[in-house]
């Protein structure tokens, strides 16, 4: 990679100050080595992996393991040099996730399933939240037999509660107190508990 427009010494200079800890030094080698990092984790990381790690997560390592190295750790002669060893460094962080996650029993992607399939890829079928048709059936039959307990002028009540309606519509709709509502409602309650 050629950075145009530096000069070995402008260079040198860059990296020396980003070791140093100067964070616009370090803002122009991201902005210079960034992509090169990026296509490095690109080309390396699996398509099965990519769901669960981004390429910018390994860039961020990258850059702190960068940040991290002694001074006297290695030498950075040209830009080409620096960007060879970010590159190699990416694709040494892709080649380490990949070994565990395809490597070691604990973190195995190969053993993962769906939560929607078992482990021949047969489709399990989930319960869902809508009443089956045993269960409205007998819902209906019991709302029947609590309607049979109530007074004629409080079913209408309990239709509109079995609709969804809240206290407070139920008696504006039907012209009486919200009281005279929650009295019926205590009462439907009272027969539940009763009948259990």
């Amino acid at each position: 990679m050629t950075v145009v427009g530096a000069t070995d010494s402008d260079f040198r200079r860059l990296v020396e100050r980003s070791r140093a800890g100067d964070s616009e030094a370090m803002r122009r080698l991201y902005d210079r080595y960034g992509g090169l990092v990026r296509a490095a984790v690109r080309r390396r990381l699996p398509d099965r992996l990519r769901k669960e790690y981004d390429s910018v997560d390994f860039a961020q390592d990258v850059w702190v393991s960068f940040c991290n190295l002694p001074a006297d750790a290695v030498g950075f002669d040209s830009p080409e040099a620096l960007g060879n060893f970010l590159a190699a460094v990416a694709r040494n962080k892709v080649v380490e996730v990949c070994r565990r996650r395809y490597g070691t029993a604990a973190y195995d992607v190969t053993r993962e399933q769906g939560l929607f399939r078992t482990a021949d890829g047969a489709d399990v079928s989930l319960p869902g939240r809508e009443a089956t048709p045993s269960q409205c059936a007998i819902a209906g039959e019991r709302l029947a037999a609590l309607a049979a307990e109530l007074p004629p002028a409080h079913r209408p009540v309990l239709d509109l509660l079995r609709a969804g309606h809240t206290q407070e519509e139920i008696a504006r709709r039907i012209g009486v107190t919200d009281r005279h509502v929650r009295r019926i409602v205590d009462r439907v309650r009272e027969l539940c508990e009763d009948a259990q």
